[in-house]
């Protein structure tokens, strides 16, 4: 995906992300890493069940009492964001 097409699609998919995309790339000349990154929010974003239940899980880790608690969660995290954004590469 382009840069150009990416953004398009970010406009249309989940445009409430849409600075973050902007204020991310400040100007610059976007790298392969970057375009990875945001196909993933991109990914994540427009799908909005996918993207609250991330971010219950980051509300709930504010509220744990031990290490172990959070780091459950964030393995969920990171397990809703694999599943969510596989293919993609």
């Amino acid at each position: 995906m382009t840069p150009d097409g990416l953004r398009a699609a970010i406009a249309a998919d989940c445009p409430h992300r849409l600075a973050d995309y902007d204020a991310h790339l400040a100007g610059r000349q976007p790298t392969a890493g970057f375009i990875q990154l945001w196909r993933e929010e991109h990914a994540i974003s427009s799908q909005p069940d996918v993207e609250r239940q991330i971010a219950d899980l980051y509300e709930r880790i504010q509220d744990t009492d031990t290490r172990d608690q959070a780091l459950d969660l964030f393995e969920e995290i990171s397990r809703i964001r694999h599943e969510t954004t596989k293919g993609l590469k």
